[in-house]
């Protein structure tokens, strides 16, 4: 009796975590006379491909808002980099004066480069951010500054601000 109870106990806490985005089984529990539930089929994901931007249209971003946009390529061959991911890591200073960053790989503002390399993050919460170049799960890079120190980004409320030209390799070592 006690391990049906610790069993129910800890499978109802695992029911109050669930992700509310998979689709609901009729019967979340089996009884004595059923099988096991069955789960459905999870989402299938979409693969982000970025229709080409022509940068000088880029629109005023909303109140209180702010737009980030760039061109990305790579430096040894000038060629940009076609449907590369891009994100925004949120920059932080600790109490010693050191930059640090937080890349949300759920939360954090992404977007993908189109075929010319072009990037635009439009309307994103105005904040201090990194720029990371590429696949945090593979090849990347984050961005940095003329010092070689990660470079800090920091748009304003009601600004559009042109990263122009990054040149990275995020293959390199």
């Amino acid at each position: 009796m006690r391990k049906i109870l610790l069993t129910g106990l800890i499978l109802g806490a695992l029911a109050g975590c669930s992700d509310s985005s998979l689709p609901a089984t009729t019967n979340p529990l089996p009884t004595a006379n059923s099988s096991l539930p069955t789960v459905g089929t999870l989402p299938t994901p979409t693969l982000m491909i970025a229709e080409d931007r022509d940068l000088s249209q880029i629109k005023d971003p909303e109140s209180g808002r702010t737009t980030v946009f760039g061109n990305v390529s790579n430096p040894t061959n000038n060629q940009p980099y076609s449907q590369v991911p891009i994100q925004l890591a949120e920059a932080y200073d600790n109490e010693k004066g050191e930059t640090n960053f937080v890349l949300n790989t759920a939360h954090s503002p992404i977007t993908v480069a189109d075929d010319q390399g072009d990037f635009v993050f439009e309307n994103i919460p105005p904040h201090r951010y990194v720029v990371v170049v590429g696949d945090v799960f593979g090849n990347y890079k984050v961005l940095l500054g003329p010092d070689q120190v990660t470079m800090v980004i920091d748009p304003k409320s009601d600004q559009k601000l042109d990263l122009g030209a990054i040149k990275v390799d995020i293959f390199a070592p």
